[in-house]
């Protein structure tokens, strides 16, 4: 049922070399790799396992044959990332199935997804040259400051903003619901998900990147995919005025949760009619852990960015599919 909503084969190409060996079919392995989200396999050795085994499951991803090596599935994956035919197939279900439709509340949202790998070391700064001053008095001058990188985002396109993102890995820091930090090397996962848990769109960056430098972007791209969104829900981990300005810009009214400014004063409460509409936030945390704990998004063994994306988006087309059955 996931495979007929999904429809990836319908994306992913197959390439006919001039030369040499037929590559072996990718929209199998392509099948291949949502049932292994669907199916929460942790490994891709114990997916081709599972397929040597299964008759069953070996005739609904399409294989007629023997079935192709670890080695294959992995140059496979690295092709699906290079290509995006992950995002474009998110994409084209999200217009075809929500693309008329009215979405009242839109949840973002990012979480932490540790990787098996090394951080890459960031450049020493170098340190500045003393240059000598002339006695005398010094007269202050005001320059004007260069823009934020929020600001440039109302400016730019979200493919753009997508494009300037950090995608190494590196390591990351949140504050957890009891006010305590958490820490891990790996990435970040910034996602926004409408009525019903559906997910609309997915993006992977640095673990280092601020959820704040998402939300823009976010919110463009789900306004071009879907019919109408009115609200647009984030935790306080969200500041910033350019997101109330970019949500005006789009017809729609961001709800954002209060933030202490001080120590010793509590955060300012929310009206009792936003209150009750950020309650339905809880499907973007829901999201996660269903992503984290049900499709592979706790088995991250691939490294580098773009396959890192590619292992997750598998889930992230699973969990749009099963939310558009329950609908």
């Amino acid at each position: 049922m996931v495979l007929e909503v999904v429809r990836i084969e319908e994306r992913v190409t197959q390439t006919c070399l001039p030369f040499g060996r037929p590559q072996l079919p990718r929209k199998q392995i392509a099948r291949a790799f949502i049932a292994k989200a669907v199916l929460n396999i942790p490994t891709t050795k114990d997916l081709v396992e599972r397929l040597g085994v299964d008759s069953r499951l070996r005739r609904i991803c399409g294989f007629t044959g023997g079935v192709p090596s670890e080695s294959t599935f992995s140059r496979a994956l690295e092709e699906f990332s290079i290509s995006g035919v992950l995002d474009q197939t998110l994409e084209a279900n999200v217009r075809h199935h929500l693309g008329q439709d009215i979405i009242h509340h839109v949840s973002h949202d990012s979480t932490a997804l540790p990787a098996r790998e090394q951080a890459v070391r960031k450049p020493k700064a170098k340190p500045k040259a003393k240059v000598e001053r002339k006695q005398g008095k010094r007269r202050r001058k005001e320059y004007p400051l260069p823009p934020k990188v929020q600001e440039l985002q109302e400016l730019r396109t979200w493919q753009e903003s997508a494009a300037a993102f950090p995608s190494a890995c590196d390591f990351g820091v949140k504050i957890g619901s009891m006010g305590f930090p958490s820490y891990w090397r790996g990435y970040k996962g910034h996602v926004s998900v409408g009525d019903g848990g559906v997910p609309l769109i997915f993006f992977t960056t640095s673990a280092s990147m601020s959820d704040s430098l998402g939300a823009i972007p976010l919110m463009k791209a789900v306004s071009e995919r879907t019919g109408q969104v009115f609200y647009n829900l984030f935790d306080r981990g969200y500041p910033g005025e350019p997101i109330l300005r970019t949500a005006k810009a789009l017809d729609q009214v961001a709800i954002v949760a209060p933030k202490k400014n001080h120590k010793d004063q509590p955060a300012s409460k929310m009206t009792p009619d936003r209150a009750k509409r950020f309650e339905n936030r809880t499907t973007v945390e829901r999201f996660n852990s269903d992503l984290k704990d049900n499709h592979g998004g706790n088995f991250i063994f691939v490294r580098g960015a773009p396959k890192v994306h590619a292992h997750l988006m598998f889930g992230v087309l699973t969990i749009f599919a099963l939310r558009i059955l329950r609908i």
